[in-house]
């Protein structure tokens, strides 16, 4: 090959490997390449997370919200059902006292009908013994006056 030739040639090698050498990859490049994607990485995972973190807030705060009517209408409930079982209470303690003055008043009117029965066989019973007394006693009394 010609020298004048094997110099055009190497001017036009050298010309290209300098125009290619910027599109070369280095080390310092690769380095910078990789800090450029793990920031834009570090960047969306922030982004995800500040995203999720807002999410899970409104959802926390929906389930609160939720639970907290859902509380509110059982309390509600409960205080219904409370009411109704202290209203029947009441009126079935109406009813047992109503019933137990009626039976007292029926057994205060029998013990007194019994009552009035006894003193009324007392007072023959008394009366019985009296005339015994005085049968068996009065004349042994007057044996004893005469003797």
């Amino acid at each position: 090959m010609p020298s004048s030739q094997a110099e055009v040639q190497a001017e036009v090698l050298t010309e290209a490997f300098n125009v290619n050498l910027d599109s070369l990859v280095t080390k310092d490049f690769l380095a910078a390449e990789f800090a450029g994607q793990k920031a834009c990485v570090e960047t969306r995972f922030a982004e995800q997370k500040a995203y999720m973190d807002t999410r899970f807030a409104e959802q926390q705060a929906y389930i609160d919200t939720r639970f907290a009517e859902q509380q509110a209408i059982m309390d509600t409930r409960f205080a219904e059902q409370q009411a109704t079982i202290d209203t029947r209470f009441a009126e079935q303690q109406a009813i047992m006292e109503s019933r137990f003055a009626e039976q007292r008043a029926y057994m205060d009117e029998r013990f007194a009908a019994q009552d009035a029965r006894i003193d009324a066989n007392h007072r023959v019973f008394v009366w019985t013994q009296a005339i015994i007394m005085a049968a068996v006693v009065l004349p042994h009394l007057q044996g004893l006056i005469a003797l």
